[in-house]
């Protein structure tokens, strides 16, 4: 099972997104943690290296499985420890090996092309309180299959 960390940095009420360029798709930016690694360390080393930006106390707010399934069964599974911070440094890179990076209002991601799991995953980092545990399930095109998150 692969394992990754990501972070959502809200400033002046705005979310700094990754456009991915396979989809066209907008995620949160993180990615794959080193086996030596803690999930803390990971998310800090992940952000900067996608953004340039070195985020301040992250503050986990869910943890997530994730099964992408095909018409015999799974074909890939991977866990997400999923972050909030409002408080970075740094100077942002617009352009990465990974895609483009933008600021999005709050009230745009809505409407913002992504895996419709990560509305859901930014709407609890930005509104809730607590750390969510969630399960989803994709087609391997990424249609959502169905969640559940308990709070």
């Amino acid at each position: 099972m692969q394992r990754v960390a990501n972070c959502i940095y809200v400033k002046d009420g705005n979310v700094l997104l990754l456009q991915k360029p396979r989809r066209n798709w907008w995620a949160i930016p993180g990615g794959k943690m080193e086996p030596t690694e803690t999930v803390k360390q990971a998310v800090l080393r992940e952000y900067w290296e996608e953004t340039g930006i070195r985020i301040k106390d992250p503050q986990l707010k869910g943890i997530y499985t994730f099964l992408m399934k095909n018409d015999e069964g799974k074909i890939r599974e991977w866990m997400m420890f999923n972050f909030y911070t409002n408080t970075g440094v740094g100077i942002q890179k617009e352009v990465t090996d990974e895609g483009i990076l933008k600021w999005h209002s709050i009230k745009e991601i809505q409407h913002l092309p992504m895996a419709e799991g990560d509305r859901l995953i930014i709407q609890h980092a930005i509104e809730g309180n607590d750390v969510a545990f969630g399960a989803f399930e994709y087609t391997e095109d990424f249609q959502l299959l169905s969640y559940q998150i308990n709070k």
